[in-house]
């Protein structure tokens, strides 16, 4: 199920703004004109977080007081609002969320994903783990308060205490990275049947099909408690743990060699996509939720027939598509156009 409506009173540059909304659509302006605050809307009023900034009272309009945002679907609406001063007010959360919406953000910056640090991967992995094992953020959570207590532990020079936490870190990074690896590898068995046999392109068809995730699980070997005993002593002297779920990082190879060694900038940038289009694909299908991708200044760094591929590899996939351009986009896949 799609929004069908977006409402911004007050949000950003928006003073009064009404859109209807279609399944495919293309808001396209110069820089400046809102592009990227119109999915900052979305993403908001789904999340109650913004991509762009913390402070939920920058985002209201500098001659107002209060913003409000109103999405619907076909049968409920949801409307958030911030007033200077006043906590954020939800209405109509609880219906609302019986057609869960998972908003999907697909940046410039998501898709410079192979050449971030590694904190990038792991939140763009655990993201998903959040929506997908309902259980893990739990257990992250859980992790994090270990590897604190451990560091602290370390810091004071507390040996005994050291030795507890060791314990439980060993135990607690295994869990996580047995749940990384997992969804990765399902999500990678379905791009098969979800995309690559829907796509015409035979260069792409090769490339997938030659597509591999390795993993670096935070340490080297298979144990990391052998591992921390060998670290131990540069860990006392530094006060922080070096080897742990926390250093967990993925890379993407394609037809035998890391991916950067393979593909042109265009061609990574496509990859990318991919592999978020088939994450958000194996979610939209275990867990039977609606998909929104919110897909931010698709032209940049794409030539013609780039950017004729990704427009082929979004068709295919499901769920409603936002996307924002300075060009002016010509597809046939694209339903509605917001000129801003």
């Amino acid at each position: 199920m799609h929004l069908s409506q977006l409402h911004l009173l007050n949000f950003r540059s928006f003073k009064d703004s009404l859109f209807e909304l279609k399944d495919t659509i293309l808001v396209h302006g110069e820089n400046g004109s809102g592009k990227t605050s119109f999915l900052e809307a979305i993403h908001f009023s789904l999340k109650s977080k913004s991509f762009r900034t913390n402070s939920v009272n920058s985002m209201i309009n500098k001659n107002h007081d209060f913003f409000r945002i109103s999405i619907k679907n076909k049968n409920e609406k949801r409307i958030i609002e911030k007033r200077l001063g006043k906590v954020l007010i939800k209405n109509n959360y609880e219906k609302f969320n019986k057609y869960d919406v998972l908003p999907l953000l697909i940046n410039n910056f998501s898709l410079r994903f192979l050449e971030q640090n590694k904190e990038v991967r792991r939140e763009f992995v655990d993201y998903f783990l959040f929506h997908v094992k309902h259980d893990y953020l739990e257990k992250l959570r859980r992790f994090k308060k270990i590897l604190f207590s451990r560091n602290l532990a370390l810091k004071e020079k507390n040996k005994e205490q050291i030795s507890v936490w060791t314990k439980l870190l060993v135990e607690n990074s295994n869990e996580i990275n047995i749940f990384r690896k997992e969804i990765i590898t399902e999500v990678l068995k379905d791009l098969e049947g979800n995309i690559l046999v829907k796509l015409e392109d035979s260069k792409w068809k090769k490339i997938l099909r030659t597509l591999e995730i390795s993993f670096y699980s935070g340490w080297k070997g298979d144990s990391l408690e052998k591992q921390l005993r060998e670290e131990y002593e540069e860990d006392l002297s530094k006060g922080f743990t070096k080897s742990g779920a926390h250093k967990f990082d993925l890379e993407i190879n394609v037809l035998g060699d890391k991916s950067g060694n393979i593909l042109s900038r265009g061609e990574q940038k496509l990859l990318i996509l991919l592999v978020f289009l088939s994450f958000g694909e194996f979610f939209s299908k275990i867990e039977n939720k609606n998909l929104i991708y919110l897909i931010d200044d698709l032209s940049s760094e794409l030539d013609q027939n780039n950017l004729n591929l990704a427009m082929q590899f979004l068709k295919i996939a499901k769920g409603q598509k936002v996307i924002t351009s300075v060009k002016k986009i010509e597809n046939e896949s694209i339903n509605q156009l917001i000129d801003l």
